[in-house]
């Protein structure tokens, strides 16, 4: 009879599964509002770029990260002038310039929990899987964003 049991969760388990009722999704929540804006399902090679003007520097910033279906990896920082909390070092990845941008190439920092906020005069925004959200078009500065796997 347990042997039963069993088969029939595991069933059910992969049955659902494949009807997308267990699909995990990332959520895209502003933390203090309680507020999802947006939701897709969670899944490997999932293309994100963050984009900003540095808070120190007043120049424009651009993060590669690719979600690999538990975490996201940091690809690619690109940055027109150098300076605090920017990438410069060689154990950091592949430096070079294109161009008016400084590149840092194949970091692949992992990033398990990715938290940002939106700041004064940073423009904090996001294209997710070819969707563009201006999150301080959107937010006060200040306001807490999770990309959250649920």
């Amino acid at each position: 009879m347990r042997l039963i049991k069993i088969f029939l969760l595991l069933t059910l388990t992969v049955a659902l599964g494949g009807c997308g009722l267990l699909e995990k999704k990332i959520a895209v929540t502003a933390v203090e509002q309680n507020k999802i804006i947006k939701e897709i399902p969670a899944r490997a090679g999932l293309p994100l770029t963050i984009r900003f003007i540095h808070s120190v520097q007043k120049t424009p910033v651009e993060e590669d990260l690719e979600f690999d279906g538990a975490e996201w990896i940091v690809h690619r920082t690109r940055y027109k002038s150098q300076g605090v909390g920017l990438p410069f070092m060689e154990s950091d990845g592949e430096f070079r310039r294109e161009g008016d941008w400084f590149v840092m190439d194949r970091m692949e920092r992992r990033i398990k929990n990715l938290s940002l906020r939106t700041g004064v005069g940073t423009q904090l925004t996001l294209e997710l899987d070819g969707e563009t959200i201006e999150l301080y078009k959107i937010f006060e500065p200040g306001t807490r964003i999770d990309l959250v796997v649920e």
